[in-house]
This record gives C-alpha cells, structure tokens and sequence, in this order.
C-alpha cells in the first residue's frame, strides 16, 4: 500500500509521499482538500500518515479517515530518536520523509487513529483544565489561610459557608462590637444550626477583640484581601462543576468499564482515559507505567542496593497524577489495595503515605491496562 506522510504545522502541510512526491499546502480546509484530491487522483489504496500535534493535526486526519483512508500516527519519540540516529536538522521537509520512512521500514510502531479521537481530545482538555483549576483553588485556600491567621489570630479556620458568609459581610471591629446575641443569630441563620452558633459567636468575638488590642488602627485592606480571594475561589468552584458536568457528558460516549472500580469515580476515570487515549498503543501493562512516569531510578554499585530510589517523573504528568488519584480512592474500598497500602506503608521509613499510595498507583496501572484492554467489569476479589 502506498504511504502518504504528512508533517504537520500551524499553518501548512509538509507531505511526502512514494507516489505524489512531496511539497507544501496550507493547513487549512481548503489545502486539506487539495492534497486529498492530489493524493487519490494518482491512488485509491494508500495510507496516511502523519504526526500527533493535537488540534493542528487532527482536522487533516479526521478528514482522510472520513474519506475511508486508513490514518495512523507515528509517536513522537520515534520521530526524535529517528533525526538522532540520521544526524538530520528539524525542518519540515526532512520531518516529512522522517515519518514516512519509519511508516516504511517500521509498520509495527504506527497507532491507528481511531474516530473517537476528538472526543478524546476535548475530554483531555477538560480533564487538564479540571486540574489545573484545583491547583488555583489550592493555592487561593493557602492565602486565604494567611489573611485570616492576621485577621483572627488563633482562630481555627474551616472554609465553609459560614466563614465565607461572615468574612464578607462583617469587618473584624463590627464583629467585636456587635451585640453577642445578634452574632449568635447571624451564625445560626448562616449555618443551619449545623455548628454550635453560641460557642463559635463567643469565640468570634474574643478574637475579634484581642486582634483590635494588638493593632488601633487595623487597616481595611486586609479585608478586602480576604473578601477578593474568597470571591476568586467561589468562581472557580463554579468553574469546576461546569467542568466536571461536560465531562460527564463526554465520558458517556466513551466505552469504559474504570467506573465500575469503586473509588473511581467519573473525573478520575476520564482523566485517566483522556490521557491514555488508545490502549492498544502499549504492549503491556510496564509500558503504560512508564508512559505515567511511575518507574524508579535504580541506585546500585557492587553488592549495594539502596532502598531509597526515586520515581523518575518522566513520563506524563497528568496521567500520573490521575493515577494517584484514583489509587487514593481504591484503597479506601477495595480490600486488596488497602491491604497493599498498609503493607507499603509499614516497609516506608519516611514519606509513609505518599510512598505507599505511589506505589499503589503502580499496582491499580496493572489493572487499568486490564479493563481498558478487555473493556471488562471489575469484579472485586471476596
């Protein structure tokens, strides 16, 4: 079969081929349709392939694959490796005859591309996006503890509507002038009777007083630090349950069998799938824990071994991340994980916990490879 290679660009396409030749057209509809055209007035039997750059490649590949041409990416190690090996420049001219000798001399390495491919690149923008929001939030929560650690000193900050609610609506002087009776009601309203509303108003109000002591004329600015940074973590909550509803939408259009592992829920499982994209990329489980970045350095010389190797972090860091989140939450469930994370934590001299849920993330890597794989339910071991 022929083969019709393509290096791809923001703006154009650099091909080459064994029975057009090579050259240039933009990327752009109109230039996909062209090189299609060119391609299948000298061919019907050929093949397409070309490298994985995210949206600037996927439109080119979805096209010919609509048109009944067999698509196939070519990873991008090899591609590197590859100009490593030939001593060859980076231009798109020599990257295009890259891809097609290696479509040439090594068929076994292509991954076909598959028309869910979309799908899963806008899941892998959500699900990127869903993380990189948590981390804002995270380092919001950090400031926001600051701020409040200087406003009420001493004050054992949870943050919840109540405190959200009294921090914005109240000035640390209102809060210790005001009538002890009028607090207790404001926080009761607030909270539902859900906290003791007398112990917290009474607390409240000796911190509040304390605070006013140690500074007269306490600036106003502090607040406004506060009340902006809950308003920004507020946002992003928002933000995320939007987020986590497309999700939902698009996990559904994606067989899986992940969510029927209990401590693995929608997020998690479509994070993990999202970056995966398509099992059959890897021979095995080993090489999708190397993909993930959860392998580990070898320290030896002579007879010693040392106990205390690190995790190389090479590989994908979101897929490592959902990883060690969804490990987090099978070992709350499942009896056979919790007993592997009990048995690494108690061999952990420090770091207990993370070195034991790592390591427990390596494990469940067996099992996601397994029902991604065989596209099976888990049934959990009695």
């Amino acid at each position: 079969m022929a083969i019709l290679a393509i290096d791809v660009s923001k703006n154009y396409l650099s091909f080459f081929s064994d029975f057009i030749g090579s050259g240039t057209v933009e990327n752009s509809p109109q230039g996909i349709v062209e090189l299609f055209n060119k391609a299948f007035a000298s061919s019907s039997d050929f093949s397409l392939v070309l490298e994985s750059t995210g949206v600037f490649s996927f439109n080119v590949a979805n096209f010919f694959f609509q048109n009944n041409v067999p698509v196939f990416w070519v990873k991008t190690d090899n591609i590197k490796l590859y100009r490593k090996i030939l001593n060859r420049p980076k231009t798109d001219k020599i990257d295009a005859e890259l891809i097609f000798s290696i479509a040439s001399k090594f068929p076994e390495s292509l991954v076909p591309f598959v028309n869910n491919s979309y799908i899963i690149s806008e899941l892998r923008n959500l699900t990127r996006l869903y993380l990189k929001f948590n981390e804002d939030i995270a380092r919001l929560k950090l400031r926001l503890y600051s701020y409040v650690s200087l406003y009420f000193p001493k004050l054992d900050f949870k943050l919840n509507k109540t405190f959200e609610c009294l921090l914005k609506d109240y000035t640390i002087e209102e809060i210790a002038n005001m009538p002890i009776e009028e607090l207790f009601e404001y926080i009761a309203k607030i909270s539902r009777h859900n906290v003791s509303s007398q112990v917290l108003a009474e607390k409240l109000q000796t911190l509040a007083k304390d605070a006013l002591r140690l500074s007269v004329n306490p600036s106003n600015t502090l607040r406004i630090s506060i009340v902006s940074t809950i308003d920004l973590i507020q946002h992003y909550e928002k933000q995320i349950e939007l987020v986590k509803k497309e999700i939902s939408k698009l996990l559904k259009v994606i067989p899986n069998t992940l969510t029927t592992v209990k401590g693995i829920g929608e997020i998690t499982a479509a994070g993990i799938i999202a970056e995966i994209g398509d099992i059959n990329r890897f021979e095995k489980a080993s090489a999708l824990a190397s993909y993930a970045g959860l392998v580990w350095t070898i320290n030896q010389s002579g007879n010693y071994k040392s106990e205390n190797n690190q995790l190389t972090k090479k590989g994908n860091k979101y897929l490592r991340t959902y990883l060690v989140m969804a490990a987090n939450g099978v070992k709350t469930y499942d009896p056979v994980y919790k007993e592997y994370y009990r048995k690494k934590y108690a061999e952990a001299t420090t770091h207990k916990h993370m070195r034991a849920l790592i390591l427990t993330a390596r494990k469940l890597v067996n099992l996601v490879y397994y029902l991604l794989k065989n596209n099976v339910p888990y049934v959990p071991m009695k």
